[in-house]
């Protein structure tokens, strides 16, 4: 079975689609029943958000968040955190999201909002260090992955670290010209990612080679 290809356009068509059908389309329940499509979302408009007014669809309208509890918190922050959102403190109260900072705060639920970043199983010192994903801050993290021989190819840094990702789309249009923003020549990177399968083929080779000489 072949993936769907998805587009701006079969992306909102597709959110429109589901809300004739009276499909919740809230973030936490998209992820669970059409992982697919909000994959494709986050990817083409940087944001389910985005993706939701793109089909012409009032965002508020389908937000689960007006009443509160530890998992809502924790789905919303992790939805703020992919979009690669600067979840600092002052940000998340004063503009981003009062009410879920608000939320998050009270003794019921996390009683501060370090604890609640930590209970969404987000690094807080990586909050604290990455808050705010602007142009210079994306190449300066693309430029410490690469120095430290990451694989820089989408689909490593998606797993390993999907804010950089979706806020580099977001900043550049898409990641290969993030990489040459930062100054990282795409070829390099797969020309690098080939070259670490060669060395790990070729130490496979020779563990099998010492095995059978230890075998003689």
């Amino acid at each position: 079975m072949t993936s769907k290809r998805w587009t701006k356009e079969s992306i909102a068509e597709e959110i429109r689609q589901l809300a004739e059908q009276g499909v919740d389309l809230s973030y936490s329940s998209v992820v669970i029943h059409h992982l697919p499509l909000m994959r494709a979302a986050m990817r083409y408009y940087g944001s389910w958000r985005e993706a939701v007014r793109a089909a012409g669809i009032d965002y508020d309208q389908v937000r689960k968040y007006r009443s509160w509890n530890r998992q809502r918190i924790i789905e919303r922050i992790r939805e703020l955190y992919e979009r690669g959102e600067d979840l600092s403190w002052r940000n998340v109260s004063t503009h981003l999201d009062p009410q879920l900072a608000a939320a998050a705060t009270k003794p019921k639920h996390f009683g501060s909002w370090r604890k609640a970043i930590e209970a969404a199983g987000i690094d807080y010192e990586e909050i604290r260090r990455y808050h705010y994903w602007d142009e210079e801050t994306i190449i300066q993290r693309v430029r410490e992955l690469y120095e430290q021989g990451v694989p820089l190819n989408a689909k490593h840094v998606e797993e390993i670290d999907i804010p950089l990702i979706t806020a580099a789309r977001r900043r550049f249009e898409s990641w290969d010209k993030a990489l040459q923003a930062a100054g990282i020549d795409h070829k390099k990177v797969v020309g690098r990612r080939s070259s670490r399968r060669q060395t790990d083929e070729l130490d496979r080779q020779e563990a099998g080679d010492n095995h059978s000489d230890n075998n003689n």
